[in-house]
């Protein structure tokens, strides 16, 4: 899905990063159903995890790196903007993911009723 990665490069991910490939499939995991949302690790984290025959955790732990990263860069105005909200510490990669699935469907929303 070609938007959710403008999305995370708007956001000031890096490739560097394994999370930014990890975050990119969570991403298209909870776009394809927000249900996911409510069993990140078992519905998100664990088939990322069995394609790259790693833990959840580290799926997670390198979320996380990529995330203060782009915290670090400007990635926090970003994610202020799209979400509407303040933040005063770096959001979970849970609320992350969250944050960046329901803003794509979002603006796909609007694109299919405009």
């Amino acid at each position: 899905m070609k938007k959710a990665e403008l999305l995370i490069r708007k956001a000031k991910f890096s490739k560097r990063y394994r999370g930014y490939y990890y975050l990119l499939q969570c991403i298209e995991l909870v776009f394809a159903d927000e249900n996911r949302l409510c069993a990140l690790s078992k519905e998100v984290y664990r088939p990322i995890a069995e394609k790259y025959q790693v833990s959840c955790r580290c799926i997670e732990r390198d979320i996380r790196t990529a995330r203060d990263y782009a915290w670090q860069r400007g990635g926090k105005e970003i994610l202020e903007e799209i979400s509407g909200g303040v933040f005063y510490e770096s959001p979970s990669v849970g609320e992350l993911i969250e944050i960046l699935a329901v803003y794509l469907r979002e603006e796909t929303e609007r694109e299919h009723t405009a």
